[in-house]
């Protein structure tokens, strides 16, 4: 299919799926296991309430990481818009996605995953305290390997660490928008406030490579005031701040083991009383219905 057909028959509100289907590849992989990092209180919210809470990336740990993936978009867009004659529409166009990027009226919030349930920077970046718990779950249970990449699903995505294959990305969006805009009669196919949020939406999921070894997975959720739909708004005292925050439920398909989640291991962080919070999640697991999920202790020294 050609660039001029595949512009034909998709809609404006297509464009991330279409990105993800695409990179799909980089994206996803088989693998048997997610890990989340947490603390006590948020393992028993996720096992007791079957949902995870999305924090505004903003409030995050990594929170100024997500420069990282502007700063990639800025030297793509500029170094592009510096090429264009003044009076070329393609430098206006590209000029008002970056201004709508930098301004950002869409809130993000993010669900962090791991390949690996035993990781010291991980239990210091999440766990927030020497009583962290990393729940396992079965990847092909919890998340719908048929669904479509697309946000509403809430599928989990592999944080890309490589730059050069973050650049092909924001330079796929950009070319697709830009096409769109050569074959538009009245308006681009893409407005710049799509492919602004389509960027945004995908800028989460850079990291530098010195990040690498984390591994991690993120469902990534926005909240815009240019969308019909709006997540509710939750917040929540953490530390020194109020955190704002959204709740995702766990999708039907995954409770149909007895209203359980598809848990298959829980690991706790480094800590002197690790065998004593062992025994008391132990308990706590059998009466909740979860009898024979096997617990591990971490044995990573914590300093």
């Amino acid at each position: 299919m050609s660039e001029q057909n595949l512009i034909s028959k998709i809609d404006m509100k297509a464009l991330i799926p279409l990105i993800s289907k695409e990179f799909k590849k980089y994206f996803t992989k088989n693998i048997k296991a997610l890990y989340h990092y947490t603390n006590l209180e948020g393992a028993q919210g996720i096992i007791s309430d079957k949902t995870f809470w999305a924090s505004h990336i903003k409030f995050m740990n990594d929170s100024k990481e997500y420069s990282h993936g502007l700063e990639v978009c800025e030297s793509i867009v500029q170094k592009l818009i510096q090429e264009l004659p003044l009076e070329n529409p393609r430098r206006a166009y590209l000029e008002e996605v970056f201004a709508i990027l930098e301004e950002q009226d869409t809130d993000i919030f993010v669900v962090s995953f791991c390949e690996s349930g035993d990781l010291l920077s991980q239990w210091r970046g999440y766990s927030r305290s020497q009583h962290g718990i990393s729940i396992g779950f079965d990847f092909s249970s919890l998340f719908d390997v048929s669904f479509h990449l697309s946000e509403e699903n809430f599928f989990p995505r592999k944080v890309i660490y490589d730059h050069k294959l973050q650049e092909r990305i924001i330079r796929r969006i950009i070319n697709i928008s830009l096409l769109s805009l050569e074959l538009s009669v009245q308006k681009p196919q893409f407005s710049p406030k799509e492919v602004a949020r389509t960027i945004g939406y995908f800028l989460p999921l850079f990291k530098h490579a010195t990040f690498s070894e984390e591994k991690e997975w993120r469902i990534i959720v926005t909240n815009s005031k240019s969308m019909p739909y709006q997540h509710e708004l939750k917040f929540r005292a953490r530390d020194n701040i109020i955190l704002p925050y959204i709740e995702l439920e766990t999708h039907n398909k995954i409770l149909q083991n007895d209203n359980r989640l598809p848990v298959n291991q829980i690991i706790i962080g480094p800590s002197g009383t690790n065998e004593f919070t062992a025994r008391s999640i132990n308990y706590y697991l059998k009466n909740v219905g979860y009898p024979t999920v096997p617990i591990k202790l971490s044995h990573i020294p914590y300093r």
